[in-house]
């Protein structure tokens, strides 16, 4: 399916891969436990992951696209599963800010394997994440899942930087508080307006220059683009650090979404690396409430 299933690089640019494949433990082919099926539906970009109990057996990053319809979606699927010998599971989990893709996904879950769907909204978090905005309805499933994800670690607090078509900073507390959010620009989005605005100068790949100094405009792009977002990383955490004031116990930095493998190495404030983390946070939405 030309747009929504092509190979791509492990590490290709961030935000709008086509699609990338991989497979932990893959299984032989016919196995047909009933297993979890995790679904987050970015703007940009759509991780799936397939879990068997704890075990993450098969995850898959594919291009989102609002035009697809569920019969497209059910094609998709099954390619994926077949290609690490898994049968449909019997339930899926689904985050989403995109809500036409959400609801045709759920429509070929539905329609062709007879597959129950959950979708994760704040109303569905009561009582697992209290979600302290003024608005809880405001803020994206994806971060709800990423801040239940991140309770499960050893800190007392985390700052989930997730870096999508925005780069999101979320505050959360032990034991399940999620304090408050600031939003950025993603580097994708940026690179695209400064493009789109600036005739003379080339698209270029999202990867880090060999020095901050460019010698051209390639790498003089790359270096604002790459090092300049992992400065802003560390500079809002280090924010979001003196206002908390110590009162919050020990901080986790953590970064996820598919620009932070870009960064990776370049954030001097970022203490852990999880790409998985909204895939981690719907497994165990799914099983604290006994779906």
């Amino acid at each position: 399916m030309p747009g929504f299933y092509q190979q791509v690089p492990a590490r290709g640019p961030p935000g709008g891969p086509p699609a990338s494949r991989s497979a932990v433990n893959p299984l032989p082919r016919g196995y047909s436990a009933r297993m979890l099926l995790t679904v987050d539906v970015g703007n940009t970009s759509t991780v799936l992951g397939v879990y068997r109990g704890d075990e993450l057996v098969a995850h898959w990053r594919v291009s989102t696209d609002r035009t697809r319809m569920a019969d497209q979606y059910a094609v998709a699927i099954k390619s994926l599963l077949e290609l690490d010998g898994l049968e449909p599971p019997g339930k899926a989990i689904i985050s989403s800010v995109a809500p036409p893709v959400e609801r045709e996904l759920a429509r070929a879950l539905q329609h062709y394997w007879n597959v129950t769907t959950m979708q994760v909204t704040s109303s569905t978090l009561a009582g697992l994440l209290a979600i302290e905005t003024d608005n809880p309805r405001e803020v994206g499933a994806d971060r709800l899942v990423n801040a239940v994800a991140a309770v499960q670690r050893n800190a007392d607090a985390f700052i989930v930087v997730d870096f999508g078509t925005a780069t999101n900073f979320d505050l959360i507390v032990k034991p399940n508080r999620l304090l408050g959010v600031a939003l950025a620009p993603g580097p994708l989005v940026s690179a695209e307006a400064l493009f789109e605005r600036a005739a003379k100068l080339p698209r270029v790949e999202l990867t880090a220059p060999a020095s901050a100094i460019g010698k051209n405009t390639v790498t003089a792009l790359q270096s604002g683009l790459v090092f300049g977002y992992a400065a802003l990383v560390d500079g809002m955490v280090e924010r979001i650090r003196r206002e908390a004031d110590g009162s919050l116990g020990s901080i986790e930095v953590i970064a996820t979404g598919g620009f932070a493998e870009v960064v990776k190495g370049h954030c001097q404030n970022v203490d852990t690396f999880e790409p998985l983390l909204t895939l981690q946070g719907l497994r165990r939405i799914a099983t604290e409430l006994g779906f």
